[in-house]
């Protein structure tokens, strides 16, 4: 009979502590399997009958899941994940027999066994899975059927032991068992259940000799749990809880060499609430106190980081070095210096960050030679978080007088060439991988040492770019002749393969002095050019324009007409009108009359307002004979060119052809403030008039009042000169329901009350001048108000 297991376990979420497990297993080559399911609370779990020999299970859950959970498809079974309404189901279709079986509670969790059948619903089913039966069914008779009850000695245990393997006769030895198991499901990262269990022991044993130890596993675990916010412990516990059970625990226990771990669980906490007064008393205790105990250190770290995190970067930079000089734990030490490196990295000090490594490694140069083992522990620790350069240094530091038998010589010396391998120090990986194969011609990493060689041997061609790059800096530092030069000429090329063109860039002088004639790479120029077309894609026009001018790049290649527009955009309206000028005499009708109103655009930024108008009309022209209209840009800056000329009859004909064209344009607005403006100064009040009610009405369609209330005080003017004195209070009252200032309103409704008076409403009047009077703002209108006031 031969059985072969296998587990998977298909999924398990915390959402709501549901786990479905499958173990597959063969028995004399038949292939079974058993599905498990259980949760937290109730599972309802039914067969729905399918075919005569199949069959479908549903288990049904009271609660609904946020995050979709995908059906699992296995050899023997099928699982799906549904949900409907607020209830959630896992259905089961069984591809081969299979059979529902209702998992009981642990027989020593009950002092009852019974055969009977409970209609309970259950929280945990298995569902058992086979293709051909492999344990024969034997028939049941008939038999007297009633319950067994064990009322003690449940589940059946040996008692603690001296070391000679005596029962120990403590009494309560009951307690040592469940401290060790606590010590246990603490090692397993059991972290709410050791929070729960320490205090139910506690409360069965409150005279244990554990207490101390049971208290402090249990802030331990809750401090971790808050940590890794694991849901279990943060809905039941907060730091609150650390600080408040951990003082109590030191005053039950005040001679306990655990204080300073408790001192440090107490004071992390307070950082984390926010209390920095009461963490720095504790602080304080601990260092003043306990200075070179490890937990102090560790507390140094925590206050580090919260300075840290409260931008007192400096101060928290001091105490990571002062902990990584004076800790004598390889592990707090390690997590130091990776703290330090880290941080420095993320102020962008990467070159700080790998100093301060190795300003460690050299002050701590005796203590890594007291401690090899120790220091080769920190060297692996080092090498695992990918710091190949500072392992090697310190595996080299160790090698220097290490005596030949040391048992773990070869190791070190294989792991050092390896190590300075993947920190890319080439000469430094071959010499002592050489090393090992002289000095250990049967050593047992012989292969490996060797692959590393030859991966080190084949180096010049690889074709993998990051070791590439290394590689050319290896070589451009080391070697200042003709192979440098070139490492230097081919390490631009591959940073132009890889498009990294600032890199290129930064390349320039260095690239220009092995040049004979000191001439500008090639790579540079295509590096610059590639950044160009980049920027002008990305329409970031200051930086197209600056690589263009640093390097002295001719147009040919680029898109002309994003340049151009990138040109006016950044006031090099002369090279743009140079561009312009040459474009708009080459290619079609089409093309050129493209180039020719932007030619204009540039001829109107240089106030070259003549020529503006020449250039004009042969748009106009052109436009034309191609039968399209001339842009509403092209008429708008002939408009204002005739304007600057002072040829205003003129640009009043060109201002109708745009209201003709696109009447509808708020743009347009911005040339009927400046007819507005000529006739004021003409007092044309008829023109005045017509533009103003035009921007008025612009103005109200796109709920745009950019010119309020000038436009409407001018127009009101113009009204009262031509006599309309009805239509001039109609547009001061208009005026009065627009959000203007307080300033404002005082001469509107000066307006309004002279209107009135002039068309005998002298009650209206009377009404308007006491709201111009009552306004709390100052102006010379109010005091008009005023004086009207009295006369009325």
């Amino acid at each position: 009979m031969k059985i072969k297991l296998f587990f998977l376990i298909i999924f398990t979420t915390q959402l709501f502590s549901l786990t479905i497990v499958l173990n597959s297993a063969k028995f004399n080559d038949k292939p079974y399997a058993i599905l498990h399911i259980k949760d937290s609370e109730p599972v309802d779990c039914k067969i729905a009958p399918q075919s005569k020999n199949k069959k479908i299970y549903l288990c049904k859950f009271n609660k609904i899941i946020n995050t979709p959970i995908e059906s699992k498809e296995m050899p023997l079974v099928t699982i799906d994940f549904l949900e409907k309404k607020k209830e959630f189901y896992v259905r089961i279709e069984p591809k081969v027999h299979s059979r529902l079986v209702e998992t009981k509670s642990p027989l020593y969790l009950v002092d009852e066994v019974s055969s009977i059948k409970s209609n309970d619903i259950k929280n945990q089913w298995s569902i058992f899975l086979y293709d051909k039966i492999i344990l024969g069914k034997k028939p049941l008779n008939e038999n007297i059927n009633f319950p067994i009850h064990y009322p003690k000695n449940i589940k059946p245990y040996i008692g603690a032991l001296d070391l000679n393997g005596a029962p120990i006769s403590y009494v309560q030895s009951k307690d040592i068992e469940l401290y060790v198991d606590l010590k246990e499901n603490f090692k397993n990262k059991k972290y709410n259940k050791v929070a729960n269990d320490s205090i139910d022991i506690i409360k069965k044993y409150p005279n244990t000799i554990f207490k101390n130890e049971f208290i402090l596993y249990r802030l331990k675990a809750i401090d971790i749990g808050l940590d890794t916010k694991d849901q279990r412990i943060t809905k039941n516990f907060d730091p609150h809880d650390i600080i408040k059970e951990g003082k109590a625990w030191m005053k039950l226990f005040p001679s306990d060499s655990n204080i300073p771990e408790i001192l440090m669980l107490i004071a992390k906490s307070y950082l984390k609430i926010g209390f920095k007064a009461d963490a720095n008393y504790f602080m304080d205790i601990l260092i003043s106190e306990y200075k070179d105990s490890l937990y102090t250190k560790k507390a140094i770290l925590i206050f580090a980081d919260s300075l840290y995190n409260n931008d007192e970067k400096d101060k928290a930079i001091k105490l990571y070095l002062d902990v990584l000089y004076s800790v004598q734990d390889l592990d707090v030490a390690a997590e130091a210096a990776i703290r330090l490196s880290d941080k420095e990295m993320n102020r962008g000090k990467t070159d700080q960050a790998k100093t301060y490594l190795l300003k460690v490694l050299e002050a701590n140069h005796e203590y890594l030679l007291q401690d090899i083992e120790g220091s080769y522990r920190l060297a692996k620790k080092l090498a695992s978080n990918k710091l190949y350069d500072m392992a090697s240094k310190v595996s080299d530091t160790l090698l220097h007088d290490l005596d030949v038998d040391y048992k773990n010589r070869e190791e070190i010396v294989k792991n050092s060439g390896l190590w300075h391998a993947k920190a890319n120090e080439i000469q430094n990986a071959h010499d002592r991988l050489k090393q090992y194969l002289e000095e250990y011609k049967y050593g047992i990493y012989r292969d490996e040492v060797q692959a590393s060689l030859d991966e080190l041997f084949f180096e010049l061609n690889e074709t993998n770019e990051t070791k590439l790059a290394n590689y050319y800096d290896v070589l451009i530092d080391r070697y200042p002749d003709k192979i440098g030069k070139r490492a230097l000429v081919e390490k631009s090329k591959l940073l132009l393969s890889q498009k990294k063109y600032k890199d290129v860039l930064g390349m320039d002088s260095v690239l220009k002095s092995i040049d004979e004639d000191n001439k500008r790479s090639n790579q540079v120029l295509k590096a610059a050019s590639a950044l160009v077309v980049l920027n002008l894609k990305d329409d970031t026009c200051t930086r197209a324009i600056s690589y263009m001018e640093k390097y002295s790049l001719k147009i040919e290649g680029f898109d002309k007409s994003k340049l151009f527009n990138c040109l006016i955009t950044t006031s090099r309206f002369k090279q743009a009108k140079k561009l312009s000028e040459v474009e708009a005499k080459n290619g079609t009708l089409e093309k050129r009359n493209i180039w020719m109103q932007k030619h204009l655009l540039s001829l109107y930024k240089l106030n070259e307002h003549e020529r503006v108008l020449n250039m004009g009309e042969d748009i106009v022209k052109m436009s034309r004979a191609l039968k399209i209209e001339p842009s509403d840009d092209t008429l708008e800056m002939i408009f204002f060119s005739l304007v600057k000329l002072d040829k205003f009859e003129k640009a009043i004909d060109v201002a109708k052809r745009i209201e003709k064209s696109s009447g509808n344009k708020f743009k347009n607005s911005d040339i009927y403030i400046v007819i507005v403006k000529k006739a004021e100064e003409k007092r044309d009040d008829l023109l005045l008039s017509e533009y103003a009610n035009k921007i008025i009405s612009l103005q109200k369609k796109h709920k745009n009042y950019i010119y309020t209330p000038a436009v409407e005080l001018s127009l009101i003017a113009a009204l009262q000169r031509l006599g309309k004195i009805e239509d001039a209070l109609v547009v001061a009252l208009d005026l009065l329901d627009k959000q203007i200032s307080d300033k404002e309103k005082i001469r509107v409704y000066y307006n309004a009350g002279e209107l009135s008076m002039k068309l005998n409403k002298n009650s209206d009047a009377k009404k308007y001048f006491e709201k111009c009077k009552n306004i709390k703002a100052e102006s010379s209108w109010k005091d008009i108000c005023k004086q009207n006031l009295s006369l009325l």
